[in-house]
């Protein structure tokens, strides 16, 4: 069923592109702004890891009430709206998804996909009148949809290149995107090894009047271990939000790995999934997996299963080549049907150009398999597409 609401969206809106701007979208929440600044608002921006900490501040915040928006979906459309209580309901998001289409018509409102979904997520949000809002930035930040809101807690999970048609090459131009939610007394959380960024981030707060603190100096998490920094900095946000004095002695990490984040799935073969798309994320994970941190006294992988979506040539063929040297398991390239995935015959000449197996159909080719333990890495979408050889 959710696959005819998606369905429904994109034949009315199209696909799901970046369009920079915040004006189409400040006219359509016009009239919601004052309901939802009743609401402590965080935002997550950052290169890679904004998924999980948004889920890891929900998972902290389950005794209040809370909406929280993130971006792109995985399995259901469902996934970009959540609360203390769980996703919404199909029913719940087609009704709304109605209502609203019918305000965009009848108000004229142009909006894109993304942007038409996260007026839904406005509306719903307006209604339900949470005690906070969690908004992931769904790429860059000062020209994200979620910027038309007055952040009052800021996460920077990581800066990285990514996008860099949209954020540009150097890491102060993309840090300068990102900040670009913060606003004047917004509360600044990030996890920066680099000196240079955390510089920079403490002058670009200062200038807008903000309040700044780098959790490096609070915590120290290697820059691999991903996970436990989103999950600090999650922390963080709770411990700002309570009023508590953050304490590291006091924090915990979760030992149980969100879907597509670590999850690993057990059948006749053993996934170990880890949606890493990017240079830096695919760098990271394979410094994790080859860390005491993951599990160093197992043996490596079987094989290690990868595709992508669209993004530049040069990163892909940097990707393949990483996890080529990193000697944790032979790497099968893939493709995989979806509006957003690299195309196929692009990719298998990427793949032979750097030696590598390429597998048209993924799902035949594993067919017989037994006992082995298998890495899937890039593109959540991919991921997606693969759930149903999970169970075998």
């Amino acid at each position: 069923m959710t696959e005819d609401l998606e369905g429904r969206v994109f034949s009315i809106y199209g696909k799901e592109v970046f369009r920079p701007g915040l004006e189409r979208i400040e006219k359509a929440v016009s009239n919601l702004i004052q309901d939802l600044k009743q609401s402590k608002i965080i935002i997550i921006a950052g290169t890679n890891g904004k998924g999980e900490t948004t889920h890891r501040l929900g998972e902290y915040l389950t005794e209040s009430s809370f909406c929280a928006w993130t971006s792109p979906h995985i399995l259901s459309l469902t996934e970009r709206f959540s609360s203390e209580k769980g996703n919404i309901s199909y029913n719940e998001l087609s009704a709304l998804i109605e209502t609203t289409h019918q305000i965009v018509q009848s108000e004229q409102f142009e909006l894109t996909y993304y942007e038409f979904l996260f007026f839904v997520f406005c509306r719903w949000a307006s209604i339900k009148k949470p005690k906070y809002l969690l908004l992931e930035v769904g790429l860059g930040g000062r020209l994200d949809a979620v910027n038309v809101l007055n952040a009052d807690i800021v996460l920077l999970t990581s800066i990285s290149r990514d996008h860099q048609e949209f954020l540009g090459q150097r890491y102060d131009q993309i840090l300068s995107e990102k900040m670009g939610v913060v606003r004047e007394r917004s509360k600044i959380f990030s996890f920066f090894d680099l000196k240079y960024l955390d510089q920079k981030a403490a002058t670009m707060a200062e200038s807008k009047g903000a309040i700044y603190q780098n959790l490096q100096n609070s915590m120290a998490i290697p820059n691999y271990d991903f996970s436990k920094r989103n999950q600090f900095l999650a922390y963080a946000a709770f411990c700002a939000l309570r009023g508590i004095e953050l304490s590291s002695d006091l924090w915990h990490p979760k030992k149980e790995n969100l879907a597509f984040r670590g999850e690993v799935v057990k059948g006749k073969n053993q996934w170990h999934l880890f949606g890493s798309h990017n240079i830096d994320g695919v760098r990271k994970l394979i410094q994790f997996l080859k860390s005491k941190t993951y599990n160093h006294s197992e043996p490596l992988f079987s094989v290690i299963v990868v595709s992508f979506s669209k993004r530049d040539e040069k990163d892909v063929r940097v990707m393949l080549k990483i996890l080529k040297s990193s000697g944790l398991g032979e790497v099968i390239v893939t493709g995989f049907d979806h509006s957003k995935a690299y195309p196929k015959k692009e990719l298998e000449i990427l793949a032979l150009q750097e030696g590598l197996r390429f597998v048209g159909d993924i799902s035949t080719h594993v067919q017989g398999w037994t006992h082995q333990k298998i890495l899937v890495v890039g593109s959540y979408y991919f991921m997606s597409k693969l759930r149903p050889l999970f169970s075998n």
